[in-house]
């Protein structure tokens, strides 16, 4: 039994509209109503559709990465990479129902609503082969290489999908996301494919069945004020274009891009983040609004400047963030190994492709050199190749701070740091982050977010998301933020920051304002591109406080004060100093704790080292950390 002020804060936070509409959808649901919404039919009954997927001209095969052949080869042999990183061995004709992180097997004989999102297991397990990012592998090898047995293999999965998967039965159907990201990759091979004569009337009823499924669901994905209602709206206005002639077509396409616009204008922040708190889901929010301005050029409609204006803002956000020799970036937020629209050999973590890829669609202009990443913009932005290159390290300022989004970040040569520093939550929290701080010497990471590794797992790793792994400080072992349920924290606390200089921040949050104390931490680039981070925590005597960095995995050796390693780059060096005693310990891939890992890759978590510092307060605390590359 939950303590009431949970549902007080619940109703403060997200208002009294949103939880009827819940209570409502939930005895809904009970009840049957979204069976009959969207019942189960089989593939014959829904009305063959006259589409328009036609054969599209191609990038020139020399523009798509030679490595995507090997790729291609292995998932006609049966070996498919999840969340673009790890392979499986699932056979030439995976089954579609088996979670392929567990090994469990959803049924496949029951309506979707009837199946619980975490009964089989991480859903994602099995969900992730019905998104078919190995359609655009195979249609990238298709047009490197002119062979027709990627077309064919193509066609052959998609048909078998389509046999053990009827409209709305079992657990591929359970998500409007989903279907939406399945039709993407379904309508990116029909263009870069070709439709067989066969395979036609297949793919128009896959269309209507895409389309009414979404169409049945639309404002619970709305509801949830995330990546999930911008997903659907493109998957809605994708099959309307497609099917002008259906007699749906004219309500789903009005429907869904009132409705875009709506979650556009509240969702997408002055300041370009996104409600979702995630640089992973900030990507897919780009590629869903690349799809859609896409979709409607190719048919002639006219972009709203809405749609513009947001995917602008969104893309300088992101680009703001991302490091223009490795791509990469800070790994804030949730981390579910979504890439939605694979079109180039980067790794996951890599994000120029859809940097350049949405800088060409929405700033009109290429802010990385030449490169692989260029594949993605040659798929999807019209005349990339005439766009200006403009570095993006040339509009990116010594700092940058994102108020809306509560981000802050400093640069200085080859160092940089950020500092997760939001005042006020317009949407949900979804990691206990406040004021972690990530660190960055001579390009690569030293201190770093942790990921996600997993939404459902009996696993010691579902604690990435707390305070204790991030680099923050905990007091007492307790969190600042209490989980209400899996994805809602409650209540959602407030800070304060103070940006004026360009080398330093402060910044202060209330989470443990229940404790009496307070605690402000204030980072700043020093010479000699040192990065000290200050933190100061008043009303702490009798508390037991703990500041945790979880480093990247080098050979980290401790002295009394101070920690030191060193790779090809050269040495990075760590100390500390407290006004009071302190205890230090560094752990490297914890057997019985999450500490020393960390999960860049979704489902997966590698060696990392963290260093924790403790003290027993009798006072008032400060502790001082610097991190610096030691020439």
């Amino acid at each position: 039994m939950r303590p009431p002020w949970q549902y007080i804060s619940l109703v403060r936070h997200l208002g009294l509209p949103w939880v009827w509409f819940r209570v409502r959808y939930a005895a809904g649901r009970r009840l049957g109503a979204l069976r009959r919404r969207s019942p189960v039919v089989t593939w014959e009954s829904v009305p063959p559709a006259n589409h328009s997927l036609t054969a599209r001209p191609a990038v020139d095969r020399s523009e798509v990465a030679a490595s995507v052949l090997r790729e291609a080869d292995a998932v006609l042999q049966g070996r498919f990479r999840l969340f673009s990183h790890r392979e499986v061995e699932a056979g030439p004709i995976p089954d579609w129902h088996r979670n392929q992180l567990t090994g469990e097997t959803a049924p496949a004989d029951r309506h979707w609503s009837e199946l619980g999102d975490f009964a089989f297991g991480d859903i994602k397990g099995i969900w992730e082969l019905s998104r078919f990012p190995w359609a655009f592998v195979l249609t990238r090898a298709y047009v490197r290489s002119g062979e027709g047995r990627y077309a064919d293999g193509f066609w052959r999965l998609f048909a078998d999908w389509c046999a053990r998967n009827p409209p709305n039965l079992g657990p591929n159907w359970m998500c409007g996301q989903e279907a939406t990201f399945r039709l993407m990759a379904v309508v990116f091979a029909a263009e870069g494919l070709g439709v067989p004569g066969d395979h036609r009337d297949l793919v128009g009823r896959f269309l209507v069945a895409t389309g009414r499924r979404i169409a049945a669901n639309l404002d619970y994905a709305l509801s949830q004020k995330n990546n999930h209602g911008v997903s659907e709206c493109a998957g809605l206005i994708t099959v309307a274009l497609l099917l002008p002639d259906h007699p749906e077509s004219r309500r789903w396409c009005t429907r869904g891009l009132r409705a875009l616009e709506a979650q556009l204008a509240e969702l997408v922040y002055p300041d370009g983040g996104f409600s979702q708190h995630s640089l992973i889901y900030h990507r897919v929010l780009l590629h869903d609004l690349v799809w859609v301005k896409r979709r409607l050029e190719l048919t002639g409609a006219p972009v709203p400047a809405w749609l513009v204006d947001s995917g602008a803002r969104a893309t300088s956000f992101l680009l703001a963030l991302t490091d223009r020799r490795t791509g990469e970036a800070p790994l804030y937020g949730s981390n579910d190994g979504a890439n939605i629209l694979p079109l180039s050999e980067g790794e996951f973590l890599d994000l120029r492709p859809v940097g350049q890829l949405a800088s060409a669609s929405f700033r009109r202009r290429l802010p990385f050199p030449g490169g692989s990443w260029d594949e993605a913009a040659a798929w999807m932005a019209a005349d990339w190749r005439l766009l200006p290159r403009v570095p993006v390290d040339s509009a990116t300022p010594p700092a940058w701070h994102a108020p809306d989004s509560g981000c802050w970040q400093a640069t200085r040569g080859d160092s940089r740091v950020f500092l997760r520093c939001p005042t006020r939550f317009r949407h949900r929290p979804c990691q206990a982050d406040l004021l972690h701080a990530d660190i960055w010497h001579r390009g690569c990471r030293v201190a770093t977010d942790g990921g996600s590794f997993s939404y459902n797992s009996t696993e010691r790793f579902t604690d990435f998301g707390s305070a204790k792994l991030h680099n923050t400080a905990t007091v007492d072992g307790l969190e600042p933020l209490q989980k209400f349920s899996r994805f809602l924290y409650l209540p959602w606390p407030e800070g304060a920051v103070d940006a004026a200089d360009e080398r330093a921040c402060s910044a202060s949050h209330n989470g443990y304002a229940r404790l009496g104390l307070t605690w402000k931490r204030t980072v700043r680039m020093g010479e000699n591109e040192e990065i000290v981070v200050d933190d100061r925590i008043d009303g702490a005597s009798g508390r037991r406080l703990t500041w945790h960095w979880l480093l990247t995995d080098r050979a980290w050796k401790m002295t009394s004060d101070q920690v030191e390693a060193s790779d090809h780059h050269g040495r990075y060096r760590i100390r500390w100093h407290s006004n009071r005693p302190v205890r230090v310990s560094l752990l490297r891939a914890d057997r019985s704790s999450a500490y020393g890992w960390w999960s860049p890759f979704y489902g997966e978590a590698e060696p990392a080292c963290s260093l924790l510092i403790k003290t027993e307060a009798d006072d008032d605390v400060q502790c001082e950390t610097r991190f610096c590359a030691v020439n």
